[in-house]
């Protein structure tokens, strides 16, 4: 893992924040917001406060007005520190400098750049307002040479630790993919009540797993940056047809690129391409799309490594299996016994893959 530390397992993510009217009239206070938080020691959900929530899986991301503006107060998990929020507000202001569109941080009342409340950190930033979320395959050709944009903005630039190595993220390691593989397979078999459909999952997986460590063994992907870590859906949003803001850093980390781009595919094949369909010259388009916005094009040893790293992206919910209390993970499951079978398509046609991606196409 390029000298990284196993960070999942000293630090505890933590739940994604509950509104409370202390923390609320707390952020108030802190950036003199408009209006007034709700009074006394409730507790709730945003919308029983009175408040919007607009989503996220991890912070919480609450809409809120400043001097007549609107702005999302973000409240981080615990694990977040100061170190690693320090390193993504510096590295959303290189992407903002070179024209990725990122909406702008805003300072508390005394001109610091967060708070913090309760053991989490609090940002603000501008709200920008959008039409539409990159979820359809027209915002996702459209946004693809966007993600090559922030790769070229962000190779060579330096981070702590912490912040190069995340404790959680949405991607596993290509040196770490059968390990965290047989960690979520032998929970998941450790259940009493498995249905033959999840058994045969266990054994797909562990299938995809040996097709990827044996691909990437012969050529291990290179290039290794920091890249966003979840470039996708609400991620990216969209104004009249053009990328208004790209948001959540949340999973950034120092991966190789095509990692990066690998889970925009993943994401792509499992949720809007029909069952059908050749995926791959589609998704050979929104790789060209996305090499189209980089200064330096993929290496044919990068296109080759692409259809391995889409492959491996399927194994990091297992990962999440292994460490999700069982409800939650039996939920996961759930979900996931489509995706694999899909995906163990790919990993039993590597070669074909690799060279239907071998060039971009004109």
């Amino acid at each position: 893992m390029d000298g990284a530390v196993d960070v999942d397992v000293a630090v505890e993510r933590g739940e994604r924040a509950t509104p409370t009217g202390e923390l609320l009239r707390a952020v108030w206070m802190a950036y003199d917001l408009d209006g007034q938080p709700p009074l006394g020691d409730v507790s709730g959900t945003p919308e029983e406060l009175g408040i919007r929530d607009l989503g996220g899986s991890s912070n919480l991301n609450l809409l809120a007005g400043r001097a007549g503006r609107p702005v999302v107060v973000r409240v981080y998990l615990p694990w977040v520190d100061s170190v690693r929020l320090t390193d993504l507000q510096r590295i959303r202001g290189l992407l903002r400098e070179a024209g990725v569109p990122t909406p702008r941080l805003l300072p508390t009342a005394n001109g610091r750049p967060w708070t913090s409340l309760g053991g989490r950190l609090v940002e603000v930033e501008e709200y920008v307002e959008h039409d539409a979320e990159m979820d359809t395959w027209t915002h996702l050709n459209a946004g693809m040479p966007t993600l090559g944009r922030i790769h070229s903005v962000l190779d060579g630039v330096d981070a702590a630790p912490v912040t190069r190595y995340p404790g959680f993220a949405n991607a596993v390691e290509a040196a770490d993919a059968r390990a965290v593989a047989a960690r979520g397979i032998a929970r998941i078999r450790s259940w009493d009540d498995i249905s033959a459909d999840v058994a045969r999952m266990c054994e797909e997986a562990e299938e995809i797993a040996e097709f990827v460590v044996t691909a990437e063994a012969a050529a291990p992907p290179t290039h290794r940056q920091l890249v966003h870590g979840d470039f996708w859906d609400n991620n990216v949003l969209f104004r009249s047809g053009r990328v208004a803001a790209v948001l959540d850093l949340d999973f950034l980390g120092h991966r190789p690129r095509v990692d990066d781009l690998a889970l925009t595919l993943f994401f792509t094949d499992q949720t809007i391409l029909p069952v059908e369909v050749d995926q791959i010259p589609l998704l050979r388009g929104l790789v060209d799309h996305y090499d189209r916005g980089l200064d330096h094009p993929l290496t044919p040893e990068e296109r080759a490594a692409v259809p391995a790293a889409l492959a491996r992206q399927q194994l990091w919910g297992f990962g999440h299996v292994s460490k999700l209390d069982e409800k939650r993970a039996k939920s996961l499951v759930d979900v996931m016994v489509g995706e694999v079978r899909r995906t163990l398509r790919i990993a039993r046609d590597l070669p074909g893959w690799r060279a239907a991606l071998a060039r971009r196409t004109s």
